[in-house]
């Protein structure tokens, strides 16, 4: 496996099936980060105060520019990102997944039945979002520069969403008090059940993705799902520890709440 690659940036001629493999990437994250906004805008209905409702929208805004930052950048590969937008428009619920690419976790019938509180809400940027920062961390170090750039403004805002799960979580027990948290502690298994998952299935074994070598070796990937999941339950560990809740031992992760690689991983999916 190579530790160094050779990089592109704006403009330069990108083999095929280079193209291909970054397409397909950049499709899920620039379809997912609009499908995940359109999934947070929905959670404002659990808000409790003012200031919670307002600092949601800006979450939910911020998911959108990342949308369109990576949208951009398939724009200039010739991609017609106008239909992407809407399609996610016309059927938020349950997009055509032939033409856009969107994690399994924010299509509506699989996301609805994680949240039925705020502290669902608070919990989703505590827990899950440590995964975000570590997956998307991962495209600063990318060999397509102009990917790269782009990741490293949304990495920033992610931490601003995790910042902002933290301080949701700390309101939650201020108001709420022991039986808040003590409600608390037993969600957050569901949650980090997903953000375990969050990476896709080890590089070694059967069941790995079919296609995690290819984005390696192109150093689309830079690192292994084992590293980052590494770097995400420390994170975890220490927003948790923020919080002062204790974090869960012996949780399996859900691998079907993430891009779904093993369903429809292969790179010649049509991105146009």
């Amino acid at each position: 496996m190579p530790t160094t690659w050779k990089t592109y940036d704006k403009g330069d001629l990108l083999p095929d099936d280079y193209r291909k493999a970054l397409l397909h990437l950049m499709s899920f994250q620039g379809d997912s980060e609009y499908a995940g906004a359109q999934r947070v805008a929905e959670n404002m209905r659990f808000a409790p105060r003012p200031e919670e409702a307002y600092r949601l929208s800006k979450k939910v805004m911020e998911e959108m520019g990342h949308a369109y930052y990576v949208w951009n950048l398939m724009q200039d590969l010739g991609v017609d990102v106008d239909a992407r937008l809407q399609e996610l428009v016309a059927h938020p619920d349950n997009p055509d997944p032939g033409k856009v690419n969107v994690i399994n976790g924010f299509r509506r019938q699989n996301w609805e039945r994680f949240f039925d509180s705020w502290t669902d809400v608070a919990l989703f940027s505590t827990v899950v979002t440590p995964a975000a920062v570590a997956f998307l961390g991962q495209y600063r170090d990318c060999s397509y520069l102009p990917w790269a750039r782009v990741n490293a403004r949304i990495h920033k805002e992610e931490f601003g969403h995790l910042a902002f799960g933290v301080w949701a979580a700390k309101r939650v027990l201020e108001f709420g008090g022991d039986a808040a948290r003590e409600d608390m502690a037993a969600r957050i298994p569901k949650f980090m059940r997903m953000g375990l998952g969050f990476f896709g299935r080890p590089s070694l074994g059967e069941a790995r993705s079919a296609n995690f070598e290819l984005y390696y070796e192109y150093g689309l990937k830079v690192k292994k799902p084992e590293e980052l999941q590494a770097e995400y339950l420390q994170l975890l560990e220490e927003r948790l520890r923020e919080v002062g809740i204790p974090m869960p031992t012996g949780v399996d992760p859900d691998y079907d709440m993430r891009v779904s690689y093993e369903a429809a991983d292969a790179p010649v999916h049509a991105v146009a």
